[in-house]
């Protein structure tokens, strides 16, 4: 049995009719006839019976049919979609990013479209709460592309996009909100708003704690940078987190720290142990290409440091 036996096979049953058959598969009559033949030899059953001038299909060719039309177009879908998947100009990029990176994705999606004119290609962008989550989807495979900060992997390749500053958001009514900036030392027994233990900035503040000799006050953990923007709006802490891309939150006032604490170096990241479709590393050469593009964007909305 092959593929062109059940091609045919399908084709028949569908038209009733050698001859139109042969003429839409371009073969001719006798050797669509002797391919049949072989097949119901090979499964010892007989498909067709003729009737008058066409023929129908057997009680066994009727309990044949709907499978060998699953199979086939199954197969046409797989063609299809491997097609799909290796064309440059098409198929789907999955792509993910912290959280808080979700003003930057929609911009570096537009300019991506822009500036190549590759509308045929789907550009998939998830967020994931935490760095362990991001980093298990890219070595599981389940994504192409990923923006965080390093992944200390060997199976993990990436370059430098540029840094996301930390800062320090306190309600607008507290009494440091007016500062330009703010000694971290002076918030020592407030309440704190911070990440969880799941989250890489967490094991970064707890250091900065320690090293000042700070005992915050947390009073909620949480891996979502939105949630910790509403509970300090709502006077319920401060809280230590990347800048906010999208301006300021609502009552609530972004301050820099004068404290030592390292801006979050940001790669775009790979597995080179996976595959990578060829729509995927098209984008990827793009990023690269435009060198610390997620810095160039901090500095068209004037959220560089100072600014």
């Amino acid at each position: 049995m092959n593929l062109r036996q059940l091609q045919y096979f399908k084709t028949i049953a569908e038209l009733e009719h050698y001859t139109r058959a042969a003429e839409k598969l371009y073969v001719s009559q006798s050797n669509l006839s002797h391919s049949i033949q072989e097949l119901e030899d090979e499964l010892n059953v007989e498909f067709f019976v003729r009737k008058g001038r066409n023929i129908k299909l057997t009680k066994y060719g009727e309990l044949f049919l709907p499978y060998v039309s699953q199979a086939l177009n199954l197969l046409d879908t797989g063609v299809a979609r491997l097609q799909d998947y290796i064309n440059p100009n098409s198929g789907t990029v999955v792509m993910a990013c912290f959280p808080s990176l979700a003003e930057f994705a929609p911009e570096l999606i537009v300019r991506y479209l822009s500036e190549t004119n590759r509308v045929g290609v789907r550009l998939q962008f998830n967020q994931e709460a935490t760095f362990m989550q991001l980093r298990d989807k890219l070595l599981a495979g389940e994504i192409d592309l990923l923006f965080c900060t390093k992944i200390d992997d060997p199976r993990v390749e990436g370059a430098l996009i540029g840094e996301h500053q930390i800062v320090l958001l306190v309600p607008e009514s507290h009494r440091l909100a007016q500062r330009e900036s703010v000694d971290l030392r002076e918030l020592d027994g407030e309440p704190f708003i911070s990440f969880d233990n799941n989250c890489q900035l967490r094991s970064v503040t707890d250091e900065l704690f320690r090293s000042l000799g700070i005992q915050p006050k947390i009073t909620m953990e949480t891996a979502q940078d939105v949630i910790m923007y509403g509970m300090v709006a709502a006077n319920h802490g401060v809280a230590i987190v990347p800048r906010p891309l999208g301006g300021t939150p609502y009552n609530v006032k972004v301050l820099p720290i004068e404290n030592e604490i390292p801006a979050r170096k940001l790669y775009i990241q790979w597995n080179k142990e996976q595959y990578m479709p060829p729509a995927a590393e098209y984008f990827r050469d793009f990023i690269i290409r435009r060198g610390l593009i997620f810095n160039h964007f901090l500095e068209r909305h004037n959220l560089k440091e100072g600014s």
